[in-house]
């Protein structure tokens, strides 16, 4: 009976956790490797105007990434129209070289900010393009890219 109520309580928890969560959605690359010009699309539909939330971008990367960071260059359009464009330099390592974030084996799962409290002011499809700027054809060691929305 113990076992019983502990599960429960763990699903009602674990349920309410996710509730804030709006919008999530990941791109797997193809043998670990992210071609330069492979630009990565993500649609977020907006069902109510006037949502805040926060967008967060999230990287799975193996040990072998060979670089400290990963510059890209983001392009959100809104259902109006409208372009943001946000460059960002999304930095892996400390300053010793080391690599920060979440580990697993030989996995590291890192995520950051794009766009805290964003307003969305109208109801429609969001779209998120996501393009690396390393000027290399292939960026290797790269699992996959995502996208989170957290409701505020």
């Amino acid at each position: 009976m113990k076992r019983l109520l502990l599960f429960f309580t763990s699903v009602l928890l674990l349920s309410g956790c996710n509730k804030s969560v709006i919008y999530k959605e990941y791109h797997t690359f193809e043998n670990y490797t992210w071609p330069r010009f492979e630009k990565i699309r993500f649609t977020i539909p907006v069902e109510t105007a006037g949502t805040t939330a926060d967008i967060v971008f999230t990287l799975r990367h193996i040990t072998q990434y060979p670089y400290p960071d990963l510059p890209v260059n983001i392009v959100m359009t809104t259902p109006s129209g409208e372009e943001r464009v946000l460059e960002k330099d999304i930095r892996l390592t400390d300053d010793k070289g080391e690599f920060t974030g979440d580990v697993a084996g030989d996995l590291w799962d890192y995520e950051t900010p794009l766009w805290p409290s964003f307003y969305f002011a109208d109801k429609g499809n969001y779209t998120v393009e996501i393009e690396v700027i390393i000027p290399k054809v292939e960026i290797p060691g790269l699992v996959d890219v995502g996208l989170y929305v957290n409701k505020k």
